[in-house]
């Protein structure tokens, strides 16, 4: 019997499953134990990359804010500097501490959904109500008061600077929501990172080890959870993080828990450089001279961004016209999906397959691209 025959007598896990989002893994079991997986992404079909390629660039930043949907800002912020690069634009500063800072809450409440997501997969349903009702506060204070719309941003973040500037009472509305934020952690902290059950539903399952995660392309919080001390704001800065202090959290167990506990941290690590970037936030314009019609320069540039999920990239191929001739997006959940939740699957439980689909906070979004 051939692979492919083979495929027909698999354990269907998802795309109708609840913990399995916009994807299908397909599980060879002996009894509990997987003895084999495969990832079968690929239920979306929206091919941003060829839409991008038909539209001018102000279209494309709004495009850019669906490649993924739980942290939009972050998607427009590598798109934006993809064109800035190409164009030689150097933006304005007080552009670059909205940016940062906006990036930053899209950091903050997109691994509020990620906890949320670890919660029903672990039968938690206290925690799923925590983390999406604090992520609120974040989408009702600060992502609609700036760019008009809770969760797509319609190209807030986009090349040249930022749309519009920020409200009047934006400081005030960051300090509260910020507060809120620790507010929600600290209780999340108490409820689920120190609940026995989740921490035997997390620990010690879904290891990957520092070597594995080098060999098959991880990226962001599951990279730093397996030992690697690794961020593109620190290894490679842009905007202005060379000029902001914060740490990188890093363990070295490389299990469930670990990656949801670096995401809990990151939090923390965000407020922080939120809180710093609004104490040095300039007065100024917000943007260049806005252009209807922009003729691209020919050549060809490639921005990178640490999101939420890990190292995001934009890379754009110009021939001189007003459209690009060519866009490729590096999304961080492909790797996730395919090959290391493939190797991680192999000798788990199927019980534990949700819990470890969930600890790698993929997107499936950003692969349908």
């Amino acid at each position: 019997m051939t692979e492919n025959e083979l495929w027909f007598y698999g354990l269907p896990f998802g795309p109708a499953h609840s913990g399995s989002g916009n994807f299908r893994v397909q599980l060879w079991v002996d009894g509990e134990k997987i003895v084999k997986a495969r990832s079968d992404p690929g239920y979306l079909h929206r091919g941003f990359e060829k839409l991008m390629e038909y539209r001018m660039v102000w279209q494309d930043a709004v495009l850019a804010d669906r490649i993924c949907v739980l942290e939009p800002l972050n998607w427009n912020l590598a798109f934006a500097e993809a064109v800035d690069e190409l164009m030689g634009w150097e933006i304005p500063e007080r552009a670059k501490y909205i940016r940062v800072i906006l990036s930053e809450f899209t950091r903050i409440q997109s691994h509020l959904i990620w906890f949320a997501g670890a919660s029903i997969a672990t039968g938690f349903q206290t925690g799923f109500m925590l983390s999406i009702g604090y992520r609120d506060y974040i989408l009702e204070n600060i992502f609609e008061p700036v760019t008009g719309a809770r969760v797509y941003p319609t190209g807030y973040i986009r090349p040249g600077g930022v749309r519009w500037d920020v409200p009047k009472d934006f400081r005030e509305k960051c300090e509260f929501t910020l507060k809120k934020v620790e507010e929600g952690v600290n209780d999340l902290e108490r409820l689920l990172f120190s609940n026995s059950v989740f921490k035997r539903r997390t620990q010690g399952v879904g290891v990957l080890s520092k070597e594995d995660a080098v060999r098959l392309g991880a990226t962001g919080p599951i990279i730093r959870a397996s030992g690697l001390e690794t961020d593109v704001r620190r290894d490679d800065p842009y905007e202005i993080y060379d000029e902001l202090e914060f740490e990188i959290p890093v363990r070295d167990e490389g299990d469930a828990y670990s990656r949801f506990w670096i995401g809990k941290e990151e939090i923390y690590q965000s407020i922080k450089i939120i809180r710093q970037a609004l104490d040095r936030m300039p007065e100024g314009p917000h943007t260049l001279r806005p252009v209807a019609f922009i003729k691209l320069k020919k050549g060809e540039a490639y921005s990178r961004v640490e999101a939420a999920r890990g190292e995001a990239g934009i890379y754009i191929v110009s021939t001189g016209d007003y459209k690009p001739y060519r866009v490729k997006i590096r999304g961080p959940s492909l790797l996730h999906l395919i090959p290391v939740l493939e190797h991680l699957l192999i000798g788990s439980e199927v019980a534990d397959v949700p819990v470890i689909y969930w600890s790698l906070n993929t997107c499936p979004a950003d692969m349908d691209r």
